[in-house]
């Protein structure tokens, strides 16, 4: 009876850790609700700067100082951070980006208690001004289709 308990909680325990690991490959997406939410604070060089320093406080040490993920705590981390300079990540609404910098997703912390809510639009400012810059030279030169 013995090896038959143990045989099930082997079982139980590998069908659990499949679990986790599915639900953490799975796509972090806000709802609606939270996407539609505008970013109350004005874009403009001060809450843009305040953003900064929050950021270089509270996720420059993950997210690198260009965002694009390489900071110096990443290496350490079970999953890379992401790179915040990607099309997929600055395509989201102001309202889904402050979601998850609310509620967070391993091993990203949530930050609902660590900042203030004004703090977290104002990450958000920031964050967008790291988007790369197109050239409008090149822009410009390349032929219409």
């Amino acid at each position: 009876m013995n090896a038959r308990r143990a045989a099930l909680a082997a079982s139980l325990w590998m069908v659990g850790i499949a679990t986790l690991a599915w639900a953490a490959d799975e796509p972090w997406v806000a709802s609606a609700r939270n996407a539609r939410k505008a970013n109350p604070v004005a874009t403009d060089p001060k809450a843009i700067a305040a953003g900064k320093e929050l950021y270089a406080d509270q996720c420059l040490s993950c997210h690198g100082a260009n965002g694009t993920g390489n900071g110096p705590a990443a290496k350490d981390l079970e999953r890379a951070p992401t790179d915040l300079t990607r099309a997929s990540v600055l395509d989201q609404t102001d309202g889904a980006l402050f979601w998850k910098i609310t509620t967070g997703k391993k091993p990203m912390p949530a930050f609902e208690t660590m900042a203030t809510e004004t703090e977290r639009w104002q990450i958000i400012l920031y964050m967008r001004s790291l988007a790369p810059k197109t050239s409008t030279s090149q822009a410009a030169s390349k032929p219409a289709k």
